[in-house]
């Protein structure tokens, strides 16, 4: 039984293995989407299989797809996308990193020391230093180099091993999908981001609970000098406030990244993505409202002086 609950919490071993990290939408009034069938439900962490459908006027129209779902009280759950056919391996030639011209950088005493720490599973410990050597990095370095994300992702895991869930979800939003550019969606470092940012989603509570607490964590940002920073939080906030279904605010959120963010910047692709996605939402689901604000953002996004990643 040990072995079989060894999977992502409260997903046992076998329900991991087959599914993905998948983060659901807080669903209000007559559109959104609800959760039909009870289905092999498991006997190690009593998941069940669950069909996902968008809702008009409350009625089924269109199959998202198939959830293992574990309730957690009231309307409230957590679950992971079912995987019907296991995912083939890929065998995908190691990114190259400009590193090579810099192995100074992996003989940094800050680097050095974090990987240490990290050795000795004292992940707050390596975190400052983890921190330290990614600020080195970047100084020449792309933020989407392969050294440069492998870093990256372990200051994401120290915050998240250290309980700063907001900031290490912010991170893990920014940093997954540049792994699975770089390094591709099946890679192991990828994956490890995924199901750490489902783990962060688990200990902050929700939707609801992970707006609030980015909200209160941009606020602090705006007394910091750290425009990277600020970005990065308010990114991760409008993200939060689309799953929530507060469409309008999470336009504007990410329409003030987007309109913050440098030209030329690796990040920006990553900003850009998330607003076309939130203006997605808002057309085919927002009120007029919603819809106005899309506008506008998109005029941003197609502008001649809107910052690209190009």
């Amino acid at each position: 039984m040990n072995e079989e609950r060894r999977g992502v919490y409260p997903f046992c071993a076998p329900c991991t293995a087959t599914s993905e990290a998948w983060r659901g939408a807080e669903a209000a009034g007559p559109m959104g989407g609800r959760f039909y069938g009870h289905r092999d439900v498991c006997e190690n962490c009593g998941s069940s299989v669950r069909t996902l459908y968008n809702t008009v006027l409350w009625l089924p129209v269109s199959k998202v797809g198939r959830f293992r779902i574990i309730p957690t009280g009231g309307r409230t759950y957590v679950g992971r996308k079912v995987v019907d056919q296991p995912v083939p391996a890929v065998v995908r030639r190691e990114p190259v990193s400009a590193i090579v011209n810099h192995p100074e950088l992996d003989g940094a005493p800050a680097y050095k020391q974090a990987e240490a720490y990290w050795d000795e599973n004292e992940p707050g410990q390596a975190l400052p230093f983890y921190q330290s050597a990614l600020a080195e990095r970047e100084k020449v370095l792309a933020a989407d180099d392969p050294a440069t994300l492998r870093v990256r992702l372990r200051v994401a895991q120290g915050l998240l091993a250290t309980a700063n869930y907001g900031r290490a979800i912010a991170w893990f939003e920014l940093v997954t999908p540049q792994l699975g550019e770089v390094f591709g969606p099946h890679h192991e470092l990828t994956r490890a981001a995924t199901e750490a940012i489902t783990g962060a989603r688990l200990m902050v509570g929700g939707p609801r609970s992970e707006a609030q607490l980015l909200a209160d964590i941009v606020a602090a940002d705006e007394v910091v000098d750290d425009d990277a920073q600020l970005l990065r939080d308010q990114a991760a906030l409008g993200k939060a406030l689309l799953a929530c279904g507060d469409i309008a605010e999470a336009v504007e959120a990410l329409t003030q990244v987007v309109r913050d963010a440098p030209p030329g910047h690796p990040d920006t692709a990553i900003y850009r993505t998330a607003l076309v996605g939130a203006c997605g939402v808002a057309e085919a689901r927002g009120k007029k409202r919603d819809v106005q604000l899309a506008a506008t953002a998109r005029q941003l996004l197609s502008g001649v002086d809107a910052p690209t990643s190009t």
